[in-house]
């Protein structure tokens, strides 16, 4: 399902979905470039991709505390490594 650049939909660019965004229709995961859902086979609109790429950035910004807790995951792994030499 995945289409070239040239396929008539401009407004989907590899610059406008370089992120994994959410179907507006049946929420599964999207990934760039796609110009229609795998789940549920809606085509998405200029509308639509502009929804989930603000949507995405929504988001984004709430679940800054995973990035926290990931590096502190890996600090202490790195800490634990580092102690048992």
């Amino acid at each position: 399902m995945k289409k070239n650049k040239n396929s008539g939909y401009p407004y989907l660019s590899e610059d406008r979905l370089s992120y994994i965004y959410k179907c507006v229709k049946c929420k599964a995961h999207i990934k760039k470039g796609i110009v229609a859902c795998y789940r549920c086979g809606y085509e998405f609109t200029r509308i639509d991709v502009d929804k989930m790429i603000r949507e995405y950035k929504e988001n984004y910004s709430k679940n800054w505390h995973v990035k926290i807790y990931f590096v502190l995951f890996v600090g202490a792994i790195i800490i634990l490594l580092l102690g048992i030499n």
